[in-house]
């Protein structure tokens, strides 16, 4: 996989990602970032957390790299990356990163993250994961990576719970939900991602209809299942 590729090719589709992206549990963010705190939303793409975290009370600044990404938040949003985020050091409470951080998993991020949050303060970094232990969903997720093989989510997410010496040991809770969808949404979802974006036309055409034939039996609307998986990480 062309990692550079794929991260960068979310802002030809901005639009369409802020629409059909879905949103987090609330009791996830409710469980990660309690009361009323200074954020920075680092990778917040279009602003989906983003607005969900000002929405629960909290000052939230957006820090996204894509300017075709950041153009759809209100509000504060700040042109930086993991390993530079364009905040003072120890002002931040926590630091967030929905569907974000397999992007930036490095040591220089850990410290940028670290540096920006006051002593105590949270990292969070958390996911919408389809919940592939359901069959159908499971292949799914095989049209959606382009047909890459899956690990067992805990397999995929466990290694990532622990972010340096700058941080103690990550607490994991685990939000099971589902989302509405038709055929017809579940391909704009499809569309938003990564390996759609960077495929040709023929291949784009063929991860359509797989989609399709997938819940062709399924009704007009049914439910996709997801698990939220939500880290908390305090700095030292």
């Amino acid at each position: 996989m062309d990692f550079a590729a794929h991260a960068s090719s979310f802002g030809a589709a901005a639009d369409l990602y802020d629409r059909i992206r879905p949103q987090y549990p609330v009791e996830a963010l409710q469980w990660a970032v309690p009361g009323s705190s200074d954020i920075v939303d680092l990778g917040a793409g279009t602003g989906i957390l983003t607005r969900q975290l000002r929405a629960l009370g909290h000052h939230v600044i957006a820090v996204e790299p894509d300017d075709k990404m950041r153009e759809q938040i209100d509000g504060d949003a700040r042109a930086g990356n993991a390993a530079e985020i364009p905040v003072d050091d120890a002002t931040q409470d926590a630091v967030t990163a929905g569907q974000a951080y397999h992007w930036f998993a490095t040591e220089e991020a850990h410290t940028e993250i670290a540096r920006v949050l006051k002593p105590g303060g949270c990292f969070v970094p958390i996911w919408n994961v389809r919940d592939e232990s359901v069959p159908w969903v499971a292949d799914l997720s095989g049209v959606f990576d382009g047909h890459r093989a899956r690990e067992a989510l805990d397999e995929r997410f466990l290694p990532q719970s622990q972010f340096g010496p700058h941080f103690g040991t990550a607490e994991l809770r685990k939000f099971s939900w589902s989302a509405t969808h038709t055929a017809d949404s579940l391909v704009e979802l499809v569309r938003s991602r990564s390996y759609y974006l960077v495929s040709d036309e023929p291949t784009r055409r063929r991860l359509e209809q797989e989609v399709r034939a997938l819940v062709k039996d399924h009704g007009d609307r049914f439910e996709l299942p997801y698990v939220t998986y939500a880290y908390r990480a305090r700095k030292l």
